[in-house]
């Protein structure tokens, strides 16, 4: 039976993958912030929840001590994070401090705990959630822009870093997803005819948004997959669009089709 490590496992995205995990016989380590205040993975024989706050190195490093003492873990699937809506100019220290702490340095800090562990069996797999706006630049996005785009970098330094161990590193790449996953947002004068743009842009259908469990269905995809050597999957149709639009056009080429969209009428 294998095993997977799924840190961010109270809601959303990593609480639906947890199920289908669990539903398809693996054994899963659901890690979570309030891990006293979950009552739905505790009905599932196979899934063994912890405490795990990305934002606390000791905790990290107790946790996946004890994990690890315990189990054999085959998967990290990172997927804790953090939202934000400003204008760039609005951004506060605290703000900037809390997104980078839990979307980057979050996910380096587990993923370091982890990388020796899979060297020693020459295996893993290291799966990551990221974003859209971790492939293109999107307005008001503020810092999690930054976020995703280091997270994507660091993860592909570490796709031909960690090959020769045979360790796997894969990217999970969701747009908007109907979850309960909470944005932080500022009010943003000027920018009313944009945010519709973006918002029609990325929502054209705000009753048919994908839902976790769909996204769930491409991790399992992701981590079942025979193509030892793909990185990237992308999931939701219109990001798979829009990601798609970008390849085809080139970076200077597809900027400026963006550009033409969000500014309609502004």
């Amino acid at each position: 039976m294998s095993t997977i490590f799924i840190v961010g496992s109270s809601s959303g995205i990593g609480k639906a993958t947890a199920k289908l995990f669990a539903e398809k016989g693996w054994t899963v380590i659901a890690t979570m912030r309030s891990p006293e205040k979950e009552t739905e993975l505790t009905s599932y024989q196979n899934v063994f929840i912890y405490p795990l706050d990305v934002t606390k190195p000791e905790q990290i490093s107790k946790t996946v001590s004890t994990v690890l003492e315990k189990h054999e873990v085959d998967v990290l699937f990172n997927n804790a994070g953090y939202g934000m809506k400003s204008r760039f100019e609005d951004m506060t220290e605290e703000t900037m401090q809390k997104s980078l702490n839990t979307n980057l340095l979050g996910m380096i800090r587990v993923t370091q705990k982890f990388i020796p562990y899979f060297k020693k069996k020459k295996s893993g797999l290291i799966l990551t959630t990221t974003s859209l706006v971790g492939e293109m630049g999107l307005a008001l996005d503020g810092i999690y822009a930054a976020d995703k785009w280091a997270v994507t970098g660091v993860c592909e330094m570490l796709y031909h870093e960690l090959a020769p161990f045979g360790i796997q590193v894969k990217i999970i790449v969701p747009g908007v997803v109907k979850t309960g996953f909470k944005m932080e947002a500022s009010a943003m004068p000027g920018f009313d005819q944009l945010l519709k743009n973006q918002t029609e842009m990325l929502m054209p259908d705000t009753d048919n948004l994908e839902s976790p469990e769909e996204v769930a269905q491409d991790i399992y995809k992701a981590v079942t997959d025979n193509d030892r050597d793909r990185m990237c999957y992308v999931t939701g149709k219109i990001t798979k669009e829009l990601y798609e639009k970008r390849q085809e056009l080139g970076d200077e080429a597809f900027r400026k089709y963006i550009q033409a969209r969000l500014m309609k009428n502004c």
